[in-house]
């Protein structure tokens, strides 16, 4: 009775304490508002009405956990943001914004970072609209987080915020230019970061050289072919999620010295752009056990790699999974190390590749133990991308698994070098459409058209309906059982463990074959030269099964502000754009609107009940 009863007391102090901490650190907490229209920095900062003015004062602050920094919307202040101070876990400090309007701007003009923490942890750095050019190229960032000789720096959080226009150059080191960095710098303590969140971003255009990088000095290791001292401590508990990255001149989103880092639900458009050396869209280096999943990667620039995605070396256990690579000059994933180093147990796996160049899968290296299954990929009429290129780099692939994907070659080059790879499994894949030179061959192999529904028809991650299998797909249930297979497939459908798997990215049902399309969305626009305004529309047709369908004319009227007519015919993405005449300036004020009056296709039906909208306008 007595120990329960000391139990009990001493969760009651506990918890009393823990209370008391929390309460204490809200009482101390304060905000704290900058107006560089009518704030002044000899006011307390503490109201709106009693703001604070400049970037100096918020810098010569240290603020206590807890506190909020507040920029107001809609202004723009000139250098660089550097507050001082550490939260705790239980109040972190947070800059922030408020009023209406526009994100302010922080406009770093040419410093090294518009936005800087320095040894400093527990911050959340949010809404801001973040710049840094001065019209010379140098080694620059937008956000800049720095840890030197602290130990381990918890809790950095850096969300929903707008970074463009940071004319770094393109020098490709740890130190390099980025839109939002945060990096380890090598002491005399050991250091790193634990919890680090970088979330809902837009970064580009004209960002230079990298969008997203997290990075350390401290990264000899035998797997990254370092034979020096030991010193690799990671970052742990990184998440780089939800960012929208375009435009940047080399790299778009790295994790580098990290255990464990999460890389999903993020866009990379546009990426190689000016750097002139070898560049991936998402990728991680010196890194174990990182997940590159539901992201998608394409406009990649030049073959200097160029490609969505890369398995780089000094990794163990990286998986890639569920993306949607598209349109990159380079391929859709690099998997490679050279010898010396390591790169072994990576997973690629569930993913879609549509009209990606060069080489789809590029293996250059001794890299061991790769498992590469039910991915889907798509070359159109005329590629001659290579489906798979094998290359030295102080030696060939050592072993690598290809199971149950499909290749859809509409057009191909050839098999590039598989002879030189020591171990090969190569079973249960679906090989359609052209056969080239050096295609391997395959005990369970099937030639015949594996049933995609609409493949080609890809428009964004979310957009691939046409990757599904049609009903009496020859995919359907004929796959090899993997183990630990990740249990759900691009969709999330569901994977057993031990019953056989489809073939490709797909796992559900067979759907059925549409026969039936309808107008799925209207973009409504207005175009403004020479003194005189027109309206425009941007018609979306799809089938019954969501894809967008090519060859579709369509026939609008025009009413309101114009009284015409216009039609067109949608491309590969399923659009087409009609335009109203064009109405003198000073008479365009008013409303256009266009009502579909009609949608034919040389073997489709087209079902106006099943529209979304008939009709859209637009006013001026």
């Amino acid at each position: 009775m007595n120990s329960v009863w000391c139990r009990s007391i001493f969760m009651t102090l506990f918890l009393f304490l823990v209370a008391s901490i929390s309460f204490a650190a809200s009482v101390a907490a304060a905000d704290y508002y900058i107006d560089v229209t009518n704030g002044s920095d000899t006011n307390n900062g503490t109201t709106n009405g009693t703001a604070w003015k400049t970037l100096s004062k918020v810098n010569g602050t240290t603020f206590a956990p807890g506190d909020t920094i507040y920029f107001k919307r809609g202004q723009t202040w000139s250098g660089r943001l550097w507050p001082k101070g550490s939260g705790t876990n239980v109040a972190p400090i947070k800059v922030d914004t408020y009023g209406s309007g526009n994100m302010p701007i922080i406009n770093g003009n040419g410093q090294e970072s518009a936005v800087y923490l320095y040894n400093q942890e527990y911050w959340e750095i949010r809404n801001l609209e973040i710049t840094n050019d001065n019209g010379t190229s140098s080694r620059r960032m937008g956000i800049y987080v720095v840890n030197q000789d602290a130990g381990t720096m918890d809790h950095i959080y850096i969300i929903g915020n707008n970074v463009h226009d940071v004319y770094g150059d393109n020098v490709k080191d740890a130190s390099g230019s980025s839109g939002i960095k945060v990096r380890t710098i090598a002491g005399s303590v050991d250091s790193n970061f634990n919890d680090v969140r970088i979330d809902g971003n837009t970064v580009g255009p004209r960002v230079d050289r990298t969008g997203i990088d997290v990075n350390s000095d401290y990264w000899c290791r035998p797997d990254s072919g370092c034979t020096g001292e030991y010193n690799w401590y990671p970052s742990t508990n990184v998440v780089i999620e939800n960012n929208y990255v375009s435009d940047v001149g080399g790299d778009g989103i790295v994790p580098m010295a990290t255990q464990g880092a999460i890389v999903q639900y993020n866009t990379v458009n546009g990426f190689n752009m000016r750097s002139g050396t070898v560049n991936a869209g998402i990728w991680a280096w010196n890194a174990d056990h990182t997940i590159i999943q539901n992201n998608e990667a394409f406009n990649g620039n030049t073959t200097l790699d160029g490609q969505g995605f890369d398995i780089d070396y000094a990794q163990t256990g990286t998986i890639v999974q569920y993306n949607y690579s598209h349109d990159n000059d380079g391929g859709f994933i690099l998997i490679c190390q050279p010898g010396g180093a390591k790169n072994d147990g990576g997973v690629v796996r569930y993913n879609i590749s549509q009209n990606d160049g060069t080489r789809v899968f590029q293996l250059a290296g001794p890299t061991t133990n790769t498992m590469v299954y039910n991915n889907t990929i798509y070359s159109p009429p005329g590629s001659t991308t290579y489906p798979i290129y094998v290359n030295s780099w102080d030696g060939y692939t050592k072993s690598v698994s290809f199971y149950n994907n499909i290749w859809y070659l509409a057009g191909a080059g050839s098999w590039q070098g598989l002879s030189n790879i020591q171990a090969l499994n190569f079973k249960y894949n679906i090989i359609f459409g052209v056969h080239t030179s050096g295609e391997p061959a395959d005990p369970n192999k099937m030639t015949s058209n594996p049933g995609l529904a609409y493949p080609g028809s890809g428009v964004n991650r979310t957009s691939v309906e046409g990757y599904k299998l049609l009903q009496n797909s020859p995919a359907s249930g004929t796959g090899m059982v993997i183990n630990n297979n990740g249990g759900r497939d691009y969709w999330g459908n569901l994977v057993s463990a031990s019953n056989a798997p489809n073939r490709g990215a797909y796992n559900g049902t067979g759907v059925a074959v549409s026969t039936a399309i309808h107008v799925q969305n209207i973009t409504m626009g207005l175009q403004t030269a020479q003194g005189q305004t027109r309206a425009t529309a941007t018609v979306l047709i799809v089938d019954g099964n969501g894809n967008p369908v090519a060859n579709v004319t369509v026939n609008g009227q025009w009413s309101g502000k114009t009284s015409d007519s216009d039609s067109g015919v949608t491309g590969s993405d399923g659009k087409v754009t009609l335009q109203s005449n064009q109405v003198q300036n000073k008479n365009s004020s008013g409303t256009y609107t266009l009502t579909i009056n009609n949608v034919t296709h040389g073997t489709l039906t087209y079902e106006s009940s099943a529209n979304t909208e008939n009709s859209d306008s637009i006013t001026k």
